[in-house]
């Protein structure tokens, strides 16, 4: 059961923030629809008032088009745009990223820099319940502004001189709204998760980002890899790897990467692949982070609040995981400088990834760790 006086303390740590959210929000979702718009009319103004330089594509009198025929892909203008375009779903997500790292690392991590968290541990619940009340906060926070930025975004397209261009596609763009709000939901949970991995807010934010790259940042590495002792191999198993369901769901950002909204609007097919696999990727998502999030919460060590890891007994793995991952960093940037690739180069950038990676990991994992929890 959720606690009135838990979701209380939680919304006065992030109030501003929500607050800021819903108006900038607000704000990512219509503001880009109006300069499209405008680039809309723009260009439609120009092909009229100059339609001799247009010849070569405009075939009938332009006096005589309206609106809607500038965007007929089967007129003799051609394409002029879609809605696609006014469906600023970068501005949304770059905005819920940053929100989401924020938010989480103050629900979590400011608590830990400030020792608020060992108030928050004295206090008559469980750490489910903690977990859970910072939880519903921050997505909260998503909900509310993409219900409401969505609305107006949905409104302003409907109510301009291009509402044709939602004729028949209404459920797609209401499907790309709900896309959006599950990618936040998706970049707040992971954030909240890496909460338990970094004793502070800063070590926080830098653990996000690594989870959010890693699925991806390690399938290009071996493919780097394998591409330097092998440049004339086929490589189709990345490419598929990419394109995967399981990398799908371990990646929001490869799921947004694989959701292609022009085709969305094109194809069929695109369209159904999108509500089974663009959809329930991120609720996958979303259920994993939620539980591992949670447990983790439960057993990270609270004498250990402050330290840049967490888990003092995952400082080996978490080493050793630095130190491969930063050598085949320098292998495949030292093969890939010069052409053809060389296998040497590529040691050689091994070698020296691996020994700045440990002297690194070092001080990160164990002269920093204990400088930051004193």
């Amino acid at each position: 059961m959720l606690s009135k006086v838990l979701l209380k303390k939680d919304w006065k740590q992030v109030s501003l923030l929500w607050i800021l959210l819903v108006f900038l929000g607000v704000v990512a979702f219509t503001v880009p629809v109006w300069t499209q718009m405008q680039v809309y009319e723009e260009q439609i103004r120009n092909i009229q008032e100059n339609p001799s330089d247009y010849l070569d594509v405009v075939q009938e009198d332009v006096e005589t088009m309206n609106t809607e025929d500038f965007f007929n892909s089967n007129s003799d203008y051609g394409y002029l745009g879609g809605l696609e375009a006014l469906i600023p779903m970068g501005v949304v997500l770059f905005l819920y990223v940053i929100f989401g790292a924020l938010m989480a690392s103050v629900l979590i991590g400011s608590e830990r820099n400030s020792q608020m968290s060992d108030f928050s541990m004295s206090l008559p619940y469980t750490r489910t319940q903690l977990y859970i009340s910072k939880w519903v906060i921050g997505i909260t926070g998503i909900i509310a502004t993409t219900l409401v930025g969505g609305t107006l975004m949905f409104l302003i397209i409907r109510l301009s001189d291009y509402s044709f261009l939602l004729e028949g596609n209404e459920m797609k763009v209401l499907g790309l709204i709900l896309f959006l709000l599950l990618s936040g939901i998706s970049f707040f949970s992971v954030s909240l998760w890496m909460g338990s991995f970094g004793g502070e807010a800063i070590s926080q934010v830098v653990w996000t980002f690594v989870a959010l790259v890693f699925p991806m940042g390690i399938l290009l590495l071996i493919q780097g890899s394998l591409f330097a002792f092998s440049p004339n191999a086929s490589y189709l198993f990345f490419e598929e790897a990419f394109e995967s369901v399981p990398m799908r769901i371990l990646s929001p950002l490869n799921n947004i990467i694989n959701t292609d909204m022009y085709l969305i609007f094109d194809s069929r097919a695109e369209w159904t692949e999108f509500l089974t696999i663009g959809l329930s990727s991120p609720i996958i998502f979303i259920v994993l982070t939620f539980g591992l999030g949670l447990w983790m919460f439960k057993e990270s060590p609270q004498e250990n609040n402050g330290r840049f890891f967490m888990f003092s007994n995952w400082l080996w793995l978490i080493h050793i995981i630095i130190i491969i991952c930063f050598a085949m960093f320098g292998g495949v940037f030292f093969s890939g400088i010069f052409y053809p690739q060389s296998v040497t180069l590529y040691l050689v950038g091994f070698v020296i990834g691996a020994f700045l990676a440990h002297l690194l990991a070092k001080r990160l994992l164990y002269r920093f760790n204990l400088k930051l929890k004193s």
